[in-house]
């Protein structure tokens, strides 16, 4: 699953309180400011569900009181982006997909690793062929990133 990019040119590296998201409704046309943080251009499908969901926490009550429904794309996407979480502690994940910088691994990569969630090297190398050219200096490090996530998975059924 490829990175997901937002309109701007700015890099999302945390979802966090600086965030807002808010809706303005005029004639019954809808449309959606979003302020990410300076930066920010890629977002994990985990950090989508954080923003979608904050919007429709947030706008579902005004949305209803004007008679306007979320459509079904959003709460689509929503539905999508909420059962693409493969984590407990997202923070934690983070952290440590970050880690891999250090050893040459790009941000777009490592957003890559963050939604396929592979589970061993050589599926992260068929999953993100870029990773095959770092394989040398990154084998090791990977291997213990992806070791340390899979005791981080959430466990579906």
């Amino acid at each position: 699953m490829a990175p997901r990019r937002n309109k701007g040119k700015e890099k999302v590296d945390e979802v966090s309180s600086s965030f807002s998201a808010k809706a303005s409704i005029a004639d019954n046309d809808v449309s959606l400011e979003i302020d990410v943080p300076p930066g920010a251009k890629l977002l994990m499908d985990y950090e989508a569900a954080l923003l979608l969901q904050q919007f429709y926490d947030e706008n579902l009550p005004t949305f209803t009181k004007h008679g306007i429904q979320m459509t079904e794309t959003f709460e689509s996407a929503l539905q999508y982006v909420n059962e693409a979480v493969h984590y407990t502690n997202i923070d934690y994940v983070h952290g440590v997909l970050g880690s891999l910088r250090d050893y040459g691994v790009t941000d777009e990569e490592i957003c890559m690793l963050g939604n396929t969630c592979p589970e061993t090297c050589d599926e992260a190398l068929a999953l993100i062929p870029s990773l095959k050219e770092k394989e040398d200096w990154i084998g090791e490090a990977l291997a213990t990133a992806l070791s340390t996530l899979g005791q981080l998975k959430v466990t579906m059924g």
